[in-house]
């Protein structure tokens, strides 16, 4: 009874298979193993139809499949038939066991059929093709419609994108033609152009160097290689500031094997609008059509996100036109491209495109690249605003937009929230606004370029917060209002804000900047007088206060200011004497006091000077005559002295002296006499291009040979009485 139960089984099985119905293959599982012979038998039959086992759920043996050709189903199948039928007759009475015995023994004798042959990349169930091959010659030939064909898994397909095809590139190779967050995996994948069977992709550690020609079929996959090591960036060597450590960076969701353009448009709508990206007519538009359509394929890269902002970059600035734009959008990782530097795990720390005719906006995308330190786009033809994007550049310590198109405000939030940035440069562009009460919270600032601007407004109080900062430059703008005295808590080197409109007295705290290379306030509206502290400015090299309403004397603690190669006092309203102070000054190259008010002698230490190179002291109420020290500096070019009351003879000059002079102004004085031939003669040997004198009129006060000599020559009792009635007039401004 056991024996027939069983075989009642195995028939209902034989039943499943001809009717169409996948057989239940948990049925042959170990636990169901202990069968009489002609269980066995059928299990032999079966096994060589299904090539499966009775102790394994899994295909019979690794690498082999369901046979392909009609030879073998046709063998199997009569085997099968034979043995079903034999078995349905046992049950009934009527079983002829030698007979049956004869057909297993022949079916067991058949050739062996050939082995398939291993195809280079398994696919999943392919379709058998029947080839017609001679039935055996006793076994029974079923119909191909009787025998139950395996169900095939259906083979996955790969969508088309659903954006346009590829948006056409620069087709001249990325000659000179246009490198974050993370993304995916550690190498970009090559898209199959047939469905495999592949584990499923991990998330890497690190990035790989993508391949650089198209890869060749092959069995196994390459392992991927680190990227080698870049070296950090260095900022301008004007300035240094500590080196920022790298953030630490979250991996993206794994990456399909299929669908990609979704995943693509999925990840790529967190930062860009979606009817951006469907707009092949936008940069975001064209950057996303190119990676899809890229080959070797980065959509699986873990670089991704990073490759799209420097491509939506490029369209956004027309980089078919850059001056050098090589590798740009070609087959080679990001860090390949001109002007992009990456640090050891791939990802973008320095853009250069410095003078390389780089036209349009700053696409909101660059705030993708958040571990990018240094951004250096000078003298270029960017337009529009600063794009509110630049807040995303977190680690970001170098910003230069010098030398552009950019307007609207100077001090945007997205600048502001960069707590890292230590050098931010927008020079010479058209910005304007108001310097941000936020800028305070800059702590790591230290260089500050925003002259020829158009920024209004006062210096805020806050920008005592800022500690670092060693070099402010503000000049060319609109600013006004009175200094704030916390500039007197930052150790400058460097402080320019000269041209704009500031009113007030100059803070005294400012002058306790002992740190200070360079200090100009020129041509603003500073009034009242300089205290001595100035003296404490010992490392000064540059001093420029000039064009003001400055008053009260020049203080004679300047000379302190040893270090000194520019002195520029001019067009105030100085008066008393001009300091006679300069005996230890050893790098003085410009010394200008001229259109005060100032009396007295000329200062003949000035000429024990052996760097002089420039001295103006025009138009003051000098008296006295020319020291003979005059002929001393062997550098000297310019000297004017016109518009005193110097009166006297011209000094002569020894031989070799003044061989660098090239213009000498005498006009507008009291002097008399004749010139010296000791001076003409530097006119003969070509040296004094210039030598002005009163030697014109009626009654010229001083002979001078014209033109041999003297190539110009004033009427000077004409221009002392204009020049005494233009002093009586000009008055300090009203306080």
């Amino acid at each position: 009874m056991q024996q027939k139960q069983q075989l009642r089984l195995r028939l209902q099985e034989q039943r499943r298979y001809r009717s169409g119905t996948p057989p239940n293959r948990r049925f042959y599982r170990n636990e169901t193993c202990q069968f009489d012979m002609w269980t066995f038998r059928l299990l032999i039959a079966q096994w060589l139809l299904l090539w499966s086992t009775c102790g394994a759920e899994e295909s019979l043996l690794p690498g082999r499949r369901i046979a392909k050709d009609e030879y073998k189903f046709r063998t199997v199948a009569s085997v099968w038939e034979e043995l079903s039928r034999k078995a349905e007759a046992e049950l009934q009475g009527d079983l002829d066991t030698e007979r049956f015995l004869q057909v297993l023994s022949m079916s067991m004798s058949l050739p062996p059929a050939p082995t398939p042959t291993r195809v280079p990349t398994p696919t999943l169930f392919p379709e058998p093709t029947i080839v017609p091959v001679p039935s055996p010659t006793r076994a029974p030939v079923l119909s191909p419609t009787r025998f139950p064909t395996p169900t095939r898994v259906p083979t996955p397909t790969i969508r088309p994108p659903t954006l346009p095809t590829r948006v056409p590139v620069p087709t001249r190779p990325p000659t000179p033609a246009p490198t974050n967050p993370p993304t995916v995996s550690a190498s970009p994948t090559i898209l199959p152009t047939a469905p495999t069977i592949s584990p499923a992709p991990t998330i890497s550690q690190s990035p790989t160097n993508p391949p650089t020609d198209t890869p060749q079929p092959s069995a196994a996959t390459a392992r991927p290689t680190r990227l080698p090591r870049t070296r950090p960036p260095t900022l301008r060597p004007t300035f240094q500031g500590p080196t920022t450590p790298n953030p630490t960076l979250q991996p993206t969701p794994p990456c399909p094997t299929e669908n990609q353009d979704d995943f693509l448009a999925s990840l790529l709508s967190e930062v860009t609008e979606e009817a951006l990206l469907l707009d092949t007519s936008t940069p975001q538009g064209m950057a996303y059509s190119f990676l899809l359509n890229e080959r070797p394929s980065y959509i699986c890269s873990r670089t991704i996100l990073q490759r799209y902002s420097l491509s939506t970059f490029y369209f956004a600035t027309e980089g078919s036109r850059w001056t050098n734009n090589a590798e740009w959008l070609g087959r080679r990782q990001e860090c390949n491209w001109f002007g992009v530097e990456c640090n050891s795990d791939g990802f973008v720390v320095t853009l250069k495109l410095a003078v390389n005719n780089v036209n349009g906006m700053i696409p909101d995308e660059i705030s993708i690249l958040s571990v990018m330190q240094e951004l250096d786009l000078f003298a270029n033809t960017l337009r529009g605003t600063i794009p509110g994007g630049m807040s995303g550049l977190t680690s970001l310590v170098f910003l230069d937009l010098q030398e552009n198109l950019l307007t609207g405000s100077a001090f945007p939030p997205s600048i502001t929230a960069l707590r890292r940035l230590q050098s931010y440069r927008i020079s010479n562009n058209d910005l304007t606004g108001e310097i941000s009460t936020n800028i305070g919270s800059l702590r790591s600032l230290g260089e500050l370029f925003a002259a020829e601007n158009g920024i209004v407004g006062s210096i805020p109080t806050e920008i005592g917060n800022v500690r670092d900062l060693e070099t402010m430059i503000l000049s060319g703008n609109a600013l006004t209002g009175f200094l704030p005295s916390e500039l007197g808590l930052i150790p400058m080197r460097a402080l320019y804000l000269n041209d704009n409109t500031f009113l007030g007295e100059i803070p005294s705290q400012l002058f306790n900047v002992a740190s200070l290379l360079s200090l100009r306030l020129d041509n603003n509206f500073f009034d009242g007088t300089i205290p001595d502290q100035i003296g404490q400015l010992t490392n000064l090299e540059d001093l420029r206060l000039n064009n003001n309403n400055l008053s009260g004397e020049i203080p004679v603690a300047i000379e302190s200011l040893t270090n000194l190669a520019s002195l520029r006092l001019n067009d105030n309203f100085w008066t008393g004497t001009i300091p006679d102070v300069y005996e230890d000054y050893e790098k003085l190259e410009f010394f200008d006091v001229s259109n005060n008010q100032l009396t007295g002698s000329i200062p003949r230490s000035i000429f024990s000077v052996p760097t002089i190179r420039f001295i103006y002291m025009s138009n003051c109420s000098l008296s006295g005559s020319i020291p003979r020290e005059y002929s001393n500096p062997p550098l000297l070019r310019d000297l004017y002295l016109d518009g005193n009351e110097l009166s006297g003879q011209v000094p002569s000059i020894g031989p070799g002296d003044l061989q660098q002079l090239n213009e000498l102004l005498l006009q507008n004085n009291n002097l008399v006499g004749t010139m010296p031939s000791s001076v003409c003669n530097l006119r003969d040997e070509f040296i004094l291009d210039n030598l002005f004198s009163d030697c014109g009129g009626r009654n010229p006060e001083i002979e001078c040979f014209f033109p041999d000599c003297c190539n110009r020559c004033f009427d000077g009792a004409d221009a002392s009485s204009s020049r005494r009635l233009d002093r009586q007039q000009r008055k300090p401004p009203e306080e």
